[in-house]
């Protein structure tokens, strides 16, 4: 095995974790649903890879409420939105649980337009960009320790 395959094989396998953690934390949503005449809503959720390119949609029915809900920590860890259908289920608004202050504030800003009947809602949660930054200065940082915890050592 030559001496720069092994730095190689290091820095390709940080760079494929730091693309596969950027895909799940750095896209946003964009939410639009329109009241129905039984005063429920039907919802069309879009989810956009770097705020640009769809990775998938959702269409629902029958939105009555939004909620949020945590994890299943015991101190309640992490929290996510989600909306509550007239028959029950519960629909993420984003599969990423995050802090609480965040979900407090779509919960509140979907929740008062929910409750006041309005005809259209439209929400857009933008990705967050500080997590590329931690993302990509942790894939570098590891790129360039692979490299240089992986040279052979030294023959005098």
């Amino acid at each position: 095995m030559k001496r720069w395959t092994l730095p190689l094989l290091i820095a390709l396998g940080s760079l494929c974790f730091g693309l596969f953690f950027a895909a799940v934390f750095v896209n946003s949503t964009e939410l639009d649903c329109v009241r129905q005449s039984d005063g429920t809503y039907s919802c069309h959720k879009r989810t956009l890879f770097f705020d640009r390119w769809q990775i998938s949609e959702r269409d629902f029915d029958g939105v009555q409420d939004i909620v949020m809900v945590d994890d299943g920590c015991d101190d309640g860890c992490s929290y996510r939105a989600e909306f509550v259908t007239a028959s029950g289920r519960y629909i993420p608004l984003s599969t990423v649980y995050t802090d609480r202050g965040i979900v407090d504030r779509q919960v509140t800003e979907i929740g008062s337009q929910l409750d006041r009947g309005a005809q259209s809602i439209r929400y857009k949660a933008n990705p967050p960009w500080w997590v590329l930054y931690l993302i990509g200065g942790l894939t570098l940082m590891a790129m360039v320790m692979g490299g240089l915890f992986t040279r052979p050592a030294s023959t005098k």
